[in-house]
């Protein structure tokens, strides 16, 4: 997965958990703010769960992202590895993605199913 640039959230473990990874994958990450954010100028949203649950501030972004008709997708870390990475790959190269917010909950970082669903992807 290469994508022009992968945004996460300043000051989160779950950003700091997968930035490595995400350097690998895009041309420009970056780390911003809530002041900093600008949903406008991204192209889509990739939420990470676990059992589908959203904390109250993912469930927020997502709403923004549905007002302004952007893709979003939703991978469950504890489903089916082989359905998710698919899914992932279908979904950018569909949508054209080249901008991407990456979001997930501060506690999948000790799900180990969020490691190996990373290192999984090309």
């Amino acid at each position: 997965m290469l994508v022009d640039s992968i945004l996460l959230k300043a000051n989160k473990n779950f950003s700091n958990s997968i930035a490595p990874w995400a350097l690998n994958n895009c041309n420009d990450l970056r780390q911003l703010t809530n002041k900093e954010l600008d949903i406008t100028t991204i192209d889509s949203l990739l939420i990470f769960t676990q059992n589908q649950i959203l904390t109250q501030d993912i469930s927020d972004n997502r709403a923004q992202f549905d007002k302004l008709q952007k893709p979003i997708l939703h991978i469950d870390i504890n489903g089916t590895l082989a359905v998710g990475i698919s899914n992932l790959e279908l979904w950018i190269e569909r949508n054209k993605c080249q901008s991407i917010l990456i979001l997930g909950a501060d506690d999948l970082v000790n799900n180990i199913n969020l490691e190996r669903f990373l290192n999984s992807i090309n």
